[in-house]
């Protein structure tokens, strides 16, 4: 009987369901790893410059990446970390970015608990942890997962309303600031809120101006590195500009493009509920502004002011949904607003919210699976990449293949200095033609192969070197990759400019 009322007494800790979604939240983007795939694009910028970095012993002098935060920080794993090659070192990149994706689900549910009780809170968690986009984005080494995580930590403790807290979390916002230009807005959010919150007062003020001189003695250095090698700050003066420049849309009848990027804004917002979200999100806002909570200013505040960035970024066409996800940990929490109301009247609520999260599971894997990358044809693509590189001295841009041509030419031994010259097979831009002659003679003097393939976002010219190579008596091939045994079928042709002169002529 001792035994029996010993093991009753024996209460579950609360935090023990967190545990157990944050390994199955690492375990998906573990199962999910590109194995074999390099970084490409800005993830491989991200890398060239830690890389150089450690080689170097100090940051490099000719050049940085537009936020430095993130290879900083890589920076010091890869200099504790011994492995062989620079495909290694580009797989650590992306473990540390899919752990600190994964780490992230400890303040969002944390931030949850601001607002809901633990069982709550743990679902918020979940829709976080297995949303697809998350898990996605996580597994390609960029800034959001630290941007993310430091961000949402900086919530949590501001939300605690206590000195320290808040002094800290303007240090977790200054280091925000520096993975990404975006943390000004959060900054200027927090600052917003401190004072709807405690009005102007002295002992306010001796909260505040700590918290403000540790946000700018953070940024005095990277901001004087900047400077010293670009001539811009990159961070203040990047976001006057793009203020400024939204302001001019509208002074020379830019009308039409802010309303395409509001069309924009609203397309990949209405796209990223998709499958979960949609579920809860919606509900979940009408019920917000119903209930009037103690941090409405709060959650509104932070949400119009860290739109601003996204909403220039879709201004000036930026096709990516990656810039919204900085909002999804307070989306979860307005998502439980939803999921509060529709539990409230059934008696087993730990059943419900057992299956609930189920649900979440279901739901967002089966989305993932839908949409995933198919990493066996990028494989084929960076293969196809190593040889394209060896054969061709400047291409056309391809929406595929360029990035792997790139990566091909990153040395295997590591680390490495990484210049402009390592690239030796040039892109050239297809935007300002409308016909491949023109394209060819605009660009003549660098131009040397074309490469298709049945990719649609080819220029239509291109396209139609694809499906009607025939026609075109000057370009002699030289690869097709179903030639050899690859099943994606990329060809190259060798522009021969012998035979176009002549056809020119004529």
């Amino acid at each position: 009987m001792n035994l029996i009322n010993s093991v009753q007494q024996k209460k579950i800790p609360k935090l023990f369901p967190l545990v157990i979604i944050f390994f199955a939240g690492l375990g998906f983007r573990i199962y999910y790893f590109p194995h074999e795939l390099p970084l490409v694009i800005d993830s491989l910028s991200y890398f060239s410059y830690a890389t150089e970095t450690v080689l170097l012993g100090h940051l490099p002098t000719t050049w940085t990446t537009i936020n430095n935060g993130w290879p900083m920080f890589l920076t010091f794993w890869f200099s504790i970390v011994n492995l062989e090659n620079s495909l290694q070192y580009m797989q650590l990149q992306r473990i540390i970015s899919l752990s600190l994706s994964s780490l992230t689900v400890i303040p969002v549910y944390f931030l949850c608990r601001k607002f809901f009780d633990n069982k709550l809170s743990i679902i918020g968690a979940s829709i976080f942890i297995f949303d697809p986009r998350i898990i996605l984005n996580s597994l390609l080494g960029i800034t959001e997962p630290l941007f993310i995580l430091l961000s949402t930590t900086a919530l949590v403790f501001f939300l605690k309303y206590k000195r320290k807290e808040i002094i800290f979390s303007f240090i977790l916002v200054s280091l925000c600031t520096t993975i990404r230009s975006e943390g000004m807005f959060l900054f200027l959010a927090l600052t917003i809120i401190f004072f709807i919150k405690y009005k102007i007062s002295k002992e306010i003020i001796k909260t505040y101006l700590p918290g403000l001189l540790f946000f700018i003695l953070i940024l005095i250095p990277v901001i004087d590195y900047r400077i010293e090698v670009t001539g811009t700050d990159g961070i203040f003066l990047r976001a006057i500009e793009g203020s400024t420049q939204t302001i001019s849309t509208t002074n020379q009848d830019g009308i039409e493009k802010i309303f395409e990027g509001g069309k924009l804004f609203v397309t990949y917002l209405g796209w990223i509920m998709i499958p979960v979200f949609i579920i809860f999100l919606p509900f979940g806002v009408i019920q917000f502004f119903r209930k009037r909570i103690e941090n409405t200013s709060f959650i509104i505040t932070f949400l119009v002011v860290s739109s601003i960035p996204i909403f220039y970024a879709y201004i000036v066409q930026a096709q990516d949904t990656r810039y919204l996800y900085v909002l999804y940990p307070i989306f979860c929490v307005l998502s439980l607003f939803a999921v509060q109301s529709y539990i409230s009247k059934i008696n087993k609520k730990n059943i419900v919210i057992f299956l609930i999260i189920l649900g979440i599971l279901f739901i967002s894997i089966t989305f993932y699976e839908f949409k995933k990358i198919d990493y066996e044809k990028e494989k084929e693509l960076y293969e196809i990449g190593k040889i394209a590189s060896k054969i061709i001295l400047a291409s056309n841009e391809h929406p595929t293949e360029s990035r792997y041509i790139s990566v091909a030419q990153i040395p295997n031994e590591w680390p490495f200095i990484f210049h402009d010259d390592m690239y030796m097979t040039k892109r050239i831009p297809v935007q300002n033609s409308d016909n491949l002659e023109d394209y060819i003679l605009n660009s003549r003097d660098e131009l040397t192969h074309i490469i298709v393939d049945d990719n649609p976002n080819l220029p239509e010219f291109l396209q139609d070197v694809n499906k009607n190579e025939e026609k075109y008596e000057y370009l002699e091939k030289i690869f097709d990759s179903k030639n050899d045994g690859f099943n994606h079928q990329i060809k190259i042709f060798e522009i021969n400019y012998k035979e176009f002169d002549f056809m020119q002529s004529k």
